[in-house]
């Protein structure tokens, strides 16, 4: 590893900062970029298909795989038939929120405390990761927490998963959407914050089996996107990310019906600011051709959700640009193998090709200048803690990067992407450069 940074650094002082008004990109850069391309394809197969591992499923997982062919059949089906498919859909979620409703009502009327049975999602106990990804286990196999509406503890909770039935119910019978902040102002009194509808959106999601999406509820985008890519909506509106600065992610990624792009790869960057500046100095041509995109810090569910179709539907290589510290890589993990809190909706939000470009403990020790390293706190040591304690990580992959963990944990040192390289030139023509061609990807 010492070898392989020590021929980094003297790989970015040997590349020129490209100052021409009329930019070439780098022949070994180029082949990178294509190699990146092309392995990403053949990793994919020729009909676009992932080989996963065997593993058993239960009979909600086999509907749920079943439902997903359906819908890469759906280009097939006339309109009028894709229609009453999904009015079938949203009646059969209708019917199950009015029988949860109906039961609360029947045991309060009899005199029976109402009671809700959900999957504890607090549980890393309670996730399966043969998928090179957080899931939630089935129904039958998870553990269970029970809330009573006589338990002064659980009241609250069980109120406002009430109150969100009552307003799934409502959006799905009107076909309308809101989002979470939207709603949360329905009823700010009952709610308190915007933590606790964000737990009862999570907890009704596991009651129906299906992403709040579905369910009409979305959530406020607050990522960025930018390169050579269009994304067409079902009600025939198009984006183009090519824009100056680059576009607002949808808030409804699922009602994209359409990706065109001429885009050789993915880089995911953790903060606005570097994207920004990766823009300035024209990494979309320099790095190109390349989409960029920003959670802007940890990521929201429409950026994550947005990334693991691009990655699927375009076959793209996705490689993660992050801070060298406890949060950076907790937002890498993030994305790759989904959080504890979103298991159920790890299908569609984890991106388990992603993989780390930088910035790597290695590299800090190698590039940074002493004065630009930075001590880890007491809180930073915790979360390195625990993040190396994630199941996930026991595997051939994850065992790399808990090896990076636990070596930044020794070292007591962290650093910031700006540490490596100071300036926008120095880290879209050099740094970022050698890391593509160097190919020692984490992950």
């Amino acid at each position: 590893m010492d070898l392989m940074n020590t021929e980094l650094l003297a790989f970015t002082k040997d590349l020129p900062l490209n100052t021409e008004s009329v930019f070439k990109q780098d022949p070994l850069l180029a082949a990178a970029i294509d190699k990146l391309c092309t392995s990403e394809r053949k990793l994919m197969g020729a009909a676009g298909a992932v080989l996963l591992p065997e593993r058993k499923l239960d009979f909600g997982e086999v509907q749920q795989l079943l439902k997903g062919s359906v819908k890469e059949k759906a280009v097939l089906k006339p309109s009028y038939v894709l229609m009453k498919e999904t009015n079938d859909a949203r009646k059969s979620l209708i019917k199950k929120v009015e029988d949860i409703l109906s039961d609360i009502n029947k045991c309060a009327e009899s005199g029976d405390t109402p009671k809700l049975v959900i999957r504890n999602q607090k549980l890393w106990s309670n996730c399966i990761y043969d998928l090179d990804r957080v899931t939630l286990k089935s129904f039958n196999e998870a553990k269970k927490t029970t809330l009573c509406y006589s338990s002064g503890e659980d009241k609250t909770r069980f109120n406002i998963i009430v109150f969100v039935l009552t307003k799934v119910h409502a959006l799905l019978s009107k076909n309308l959407t809101v989002t979470r902040r939207e709603l949360f102002y329905q009823n700010v009194m009952r709610l308190r914050n915007q933590a606790n509808l964000d737990v009862a959106v999570r907890d009704v999601c596991c009651l129906l089996e299906t992403p709040p999406w579905s369910l009409g509820i979305v959530a406020t985008a607050k990522g960025l996107i930018a390169g050579p890519l269009t994304m067409r909506h079902r009600d025939g509106n198009v984006v183009d990310c090519s824009a100056a600065g680059g576009v607002l992610i949808p808030q409804d990624i699922i009602g994209i019906t359409e990706f065109h792009s001429t885009a050789k790869f993915i880089l995911v960057v953790e903060k606005d600011a570097i994207f920004q500046k990766l823009l300035d100095e024209g990494a979309l041509v320099r790095l190109g051709p390349v989409i960029i995109i920003t959670g802007k810090g940890y990521p929201d569910v429409c950026t994550r959700q947005l990334l693991c179709r691009l990655c699927c539907e375009l076959r793209l290589r996705a490689l993660a640009l992050v801070d060298a510290d406890p949060h950076g890589y907790e937002i890498f993990l993030t994305y790759k193998y989904g959080s504890l809190a979103q298991s159920h909706l790890s299908s569609s939000l984890a991106c388990s090709s992603l993989v780390m470009l930088g910035a790597r403990h290695s590299d800090v020790m190698t590039l940074a200048p002493v004065e630009a390293r930075l001590a880890l706190t007491e809180l930073d040591k915790r979360k390195l803690r625990n993040l190396v304690k994630r199941p996930y990580l026991d595997t051939p992959v994850g065992a790399r990067i808990k090896e990076e963990l636990t070596v930044m944990l020794s070292s007591g040192i962290k650093a910031e992407i700006e540490a490596l390289a100071p300036t926008a030139a120095a880290l879209c023509d050099a740094y970022l450069p050698a890391k593509i061609i160097q190919n020692d990807h984490l992950g």
